[in-house]
């Protein structure tokens, strides 16, 4: 199943501000897609999840025509308290997550952003 050949994030990213605005998630978008346009493997651009938590997804190319589950054809990391998860999704590799991680320290500064370890519960 092509579940298994993505990596869910072991390291869930933390952000400490309360809310983002519309404007610094767009310069996050931004700031991922023009970076990785210079990477090789990156040819899918980074977008707002369009789920009731909110986050971030990146399409599987090879999913778009097959007819499943939509949350099957993206990679994605969900809000959860704070933290961007995959949970039992399929979340991004280890280079979209710390693309990532590095779009939102560049906008939002490195005080606001964190790697951590494990859910608290």
């Amino acid at each position: 199943m092509l579940i298994s050949k993505h990596i869910r994030n072991s390291m869930p990213i933390k952000v400490l501000v309360d809310t983002i605005c519309d404007e610094y998630m767009q310069r996050i978008l931004d700031y991922y897609n023009a970076c990785a346009q210079n990477k090789p493997g990156h040819s899918e651009r980074l977008e707002l999840l369009d789920r009731y938590e909110g986050g971030f997804q990146i399409s599987i190319p090879e999913m778009k025509d097959v007819n499943c589950d939509d949350n099957e054809k993206i990679k994605q990391l969900r809000w959860h308290r704070g933290y961007l998860v995959s949970n039992y999704y399929i979340g991004f590799n280890n280079d979209e997550e710390e693309l990532l991680y590095t779009s939102l320290v560049h906008v939002l500064g490195q005080d606001n952003v964190t790697y951590q370890k494990k859910l608290r519960k």
